[in-house]
């Protein structure tokens, strides 16, 4: 897990569209902190940092929180708002975490390991089924993403989520049962289901070759043979 990041907020003094709009022509984002009945906290946070952040380091980051005068909190993110054509963050939620209290979250999963599998040597397929994972654990422990290891992964052979080893202080919550990765035979399509498809196969140059060698060859009726005079034939 990453070291906690230094984020220096500032509460808000304005409400509205007119007010967000100038915070992010500043460079900050409008946010909030949720309060933990003391009511919630409108803040505006330095944008960099949190989309730096979220794409580096995910949702489950944690933010060393500076409020002016109003104190410190230790949070992280739980809702993120992102404009849908640019991209660009519009508003961003967090909540206070208690770092003694264990926390259920969601992490990512990442495979490793795919070019060693037997599996896929032999020409076999990997299917990542599962992308992220639901473990419990203490905030301060909460890995940047979970492994799976492939590498001995063999033709229709899976991994399970709890084939996935957890690092001390983790406990895995969705069902170990799950498939989070399979190697599987490539699929063959048989000429009925290009033809369904519409995918016209193209003839090689050998058999191109010998299509054109039987239709040079192919013969004539005698009446349509050309002739000369005399009734002479032209054709061999």
């Amino acid at each position: 897990m990453a070291d906690n990041v230094d984020l220096q907020a500032r509460e808000r003094e304005g409400r509205g569209k007119n007010d967000a709009r100038r915070l992010r022509a500043q460079g900050m984002t409008p946010a909030v902190l949720y309060g933990d009945g003391d009511g919630n906290t409108v803040l505006a946070v330095p944008t960099k940092v949190v989309d730096y952040t979220l794409q580096h380091f995910g949702d489950n980051a944690l933010y060393d929180l500076s409020i002016g005068g109003a104190g410190s909190a230790t949070a992280r993110v739980v809702d993120v708002h992102r404009d849908p054509v640019s991209g660009r963050l519009f508003h961003v939620d967090f909540a206070p975490v208690n770092m003694r209290e264990r926390i259920v979250i969601t992490v990512p999963l990442a495979v490793a390991g795919t070019d060693e599998s037997p599996g896929v040597t032999e020409g076999g397929v990997l299917d990542q089924v599962a992308y992220e994972v639901e473990v419990e654990s203490l905030p301060g422990n909460i890995p940047q993403e979970l492994t799976v290891d492939v590498s001995g992964l063999e033709l229709n052979e899976n991994l399970t989520l709890g084939d996935i080893p957890l690092p001390e202080g983790i406990t895995l919550i969705s069902d170990p049962e799950e498939v989070a990765a399979t190697v599987t035979p490539p699929t063959e399509i048989t000429d009925e289901e290009m033809e369904a498809a519409g995918i016209v196969e193209e003839p090689s140059d050998e058999q191109a070759e010998e299509v054109e060698r039987e239709e040079g060859t192919e013969e004539i009726p005698v009446e349509e043979r050309e002739t000369g005079p005399a009734g002479q034939n032209l054709q061999p």
